[in-house]
C-alpha cells in the first residue's frame, strides 16, 4: 500500500518543483524587460551634428523673414537715385511711406500670422493634416478683416502726416505712393499664411526661391518704371506691389509640380464654417506675436518718423 502511495507522492513533489522553477524564470524575464524599459540606451548627442541641423532650419526662416522687409530698402534706394530739383522729398516721401507701411500694416499682419506657427505645428505633430487646412482659412479671415483698418489708414497718409508735422511737399509725395503700394499688401498677407503652413511641414527652401524672385521682380521692375517710363517716383511703388503679388502667384507653379504638398492640408477644400470656429482662437494666440513684432518695428519706424 505504502509502495503504490510514493509515486504519487514523488510524482506530486516534482511538479510543485517544476511550477516553482517555472515562476521564477518568469519573474526575471518581467525583471529584466522592466529593468531595460526603464533604463534604455541613449546615444549621446553630438553638437556638431545638432548644431548643423538648427542652422539648417534657422537660415531659411531668418532669409525668408529678411526678404519680406528688403523691398522697403530697396524702394527708397531707387527714390534716391532719381535726379533732379525735388531728389530730396523724393527719398523723405519713399522712407516715410515704408514706415508708414511697416507700423500700421505689415508688422500687424505679418505679427498676426505668427500664430499658425503654434496651431499648424500642433497639427502636424498630431498627424491632423487636415486641421492645417482649416487654420489656414482663420488666418485668411482673420487677417483680412484686419487689412481693413490698414488699407485707410495708409489710403489717407497725407492728412495723418500733416499732423504729425511732415513738409507738406513730402506728404503730397507720400500719398501717391503709399496708395499705390496698397494692392500688394494682401498678397504679401497670403504668401505669408502659406509659408507658415509650409514651415511646419520643413518645406522651406522653395519658398526662399519665390521670396529672392519676389525681390528682384521688385528691384527690375522699380528700375525700369522709375527711370524709363512717365511713372518717375510712383513706379517704385508699383513695382513694389508687383513684386508682392508674384510672391503668390509663384505659388500656383510650384503647387502644380509638387501637388501632394496641397493636397495633403487643402484635400476638403474651403470650409469657412470650420474655420470661422477657430477665429478666437487665432486672435488669442495671434495678439501677442502681433505686439512683439510691431514694439520691434515701431522702436525704430515712430521715431524716425517723428525726426522727419
Amino acid at each position: 500500500m505504502d509502495e503504490q502511495l510514493l509515486p504519487k507522492h514523488s510524482s506530486g513533489i516534482n511538479g510543485s518543483l517544476r511550477e516553482t522553477h517555472s515562476l521564477r524564470d518568469s519573474l526575471v524575464a518581467i525583471e529584466t524587460l522592466q529593468s531595460g524599459a526603464s533604463n534604455p540606451v541613449e546615444p549621446e548627442p553630438k553638437r556638431i551634428e545638432e548644431a548643423r541641423e538648427l542652422f539648417r532650419l534657422i537660415l531659411p526662416v531668418m532669409g525668408t523673414t529678411m526678404l519680406e522687409f528688403l523691398p522697403g530698402f530697396v524702394s527708397i534706394l531707387l527714390a534716391g537715385n532719381i535726379g533732379g530739383a525735388n531728389s530730396q522729398h523724393y527719398v523723405d516721401a519713399a522712407a516715410i511711406s515704408v514706415m508708414l507701411l511697416n507700423v500700421t500694416a505689415q508688422s500687424l499682419g505679418l505679427g498676426l500670422a505668427s500664430a499658425l506657427d503654434t496651431l499648424c505645428s500642433q497639427a502636424y505633430g498630431a498627424k491632423r493634416i487636415d486641421k492645417i487646412g482649416i487654420y489656414f482659412q482663420t488666418g485668411v479671415v482673420v487677417l483680412s478683416i484686419a487689412l481693413i483698418p490698414m488699407l485707410v489708414v495708409n489710403s489717407f497718409a497725407e492728412p495723418i502726416l500733416n499732423l504729425l508735422g511732415q513738409h507738406t511737399n513730402v506728404t503730397y509725395l507720400t500719398r501717391d505712393f503709399s496708395r499705390l503700394m496698397l494692392p500688394g499688401l494682401p498678397f504679401l498677407f497670403l504668401y505669408e499664411l502659406v509659408r507658415k503652413v509650409m514651415q511646419c511641414q520643413n518645406v522651406v527652401k522653395p519658398l526662399v526661391v519665390i521670396a529672392v524672385i519676389g525681390n528682384l521682380v521688385n528691384l527690375g521692375a522699380g528700375y525700369g518704371l522709375a527711370y524709363h517710363t512717365s511713372m518717375g517716383f510712383n513706379g517704385i511703388a508699383v513695382a513694389r506691389s508687383l513684386g508682392n503679388i508674384t510672391l503668390t502667384f509663384l505659388l500656383v507653379p510650384y503647387f502644380m509640380w509638387r501637388p501632394h504638398q496641397l493636397r495633403d492640408w487643402w484635400g476638403h477644400g474651403w470650409n469657412i464654417k470650420a474655420a470661422m470656429n477657430y477665429v478666437n482662437l487665432f486672435v488669442r494666440i495671434g495678439c501677442p506675436g502681433m505686439v512683439m513684432m510691431a514694439v520691434e518695428v515701431w522702436a525704430f519706424e515712430i521715431l524716425a518718423i517723428l525726426a522727419g
